[in-house]
């Protein structure tokens, strides 16, 4: 795994969650937040974490963002802040900026700005949910694209004993299976002739139509 420089302005909890996990995958990370209490707790996981105002463009300067690989703006609660601080990364010439956005207008903003990516916690979350708990072998889901998922499925009965080549995924839904996870072991790509047995999950991709049609 590459090691990169990341940034993260805002250390809410979104904020703090990732900066956690990037944490833990060996990145480099830098934590920012105009609370001085919030920084300071910040301190107990992170290497390097500093108070400033990202909404001013001399501060913001200040931080050295040359420095960065991918900037990502998690100001969730404070929608003028998030706009002006993702405007301002993209002005200065940041090669990647993420922002999380509360909603669909805010969303449709960051990327009219030039933001390279644009996250939807809460509503990720909570179609994520609604898809395990509705669905008979959804396990878990990402929506991509308006029309692309992502989806961890268990190994449909009907599909016990054959293998990838065998299933009709392809064929029959257009699905790609890009994974098979068995218990803590994942396999990329998978063994297209390894027969599925119950405790296989399969991770697959293709338009959302055609993972309705399969789960």
């Amino acid at each position: 795994m590459k090691r990169q420089s990341i940034m993260i302005i805002g250390l809410g909890q979104f904020g703090s969650t990732v900066a956690k996990s990037l944490i833990e995958l060996d990145q480099e990370v830098l934590g920012v937040d105009i609370d001085a209490d919030i920084v300071q707790r910040a301190t107990t996981f992170l290497t390097h974490a500093v108070v400033a105002d990202a909404t001013d463009e001399l501060v913001l300067q200040s931080l050295g963002l040359g420095q960065y690989d991918i900037v990502i703006v998690a100001i969730g609660d404070n929608t003028q802040a998030n706009l002006m601080t993702s405007m301002m990364l993209k002005e200065l010439n940041v090669p990647y900026v993420v922002s999380k956005a509360e909603s669909e207008l805010q969303g449709k903003m960051l990327k009219k700005i030039g933001v390279d990516m644009v996250l939807y916690p809460e509503r990720d979350m909570a179609m994520r949910l609604a898809q395990s708990l509705t669905r008979d072998y959804v396990l878990d889901y990402l929506q991509l694209s308006n029309d692309i998922g992502l989806v961890e499925i268990e190994t449909p009965e009907f599909l016990v004993g054959k293998t990838l080549i065998e299933s009709g995924l392809r064929e029959t839904y257009q699905l790609s299976v890009v994974a098979v996870k068995t218990g803590n072991d994942i396999e990329v790509p998978p063994k297209p002739n390894r027969p599925l047995t119950e405790a296989d999950r399969l991770i697959l991709i293709g338009r959302i139509h055609d993972i309705d049609e399969l789960v």
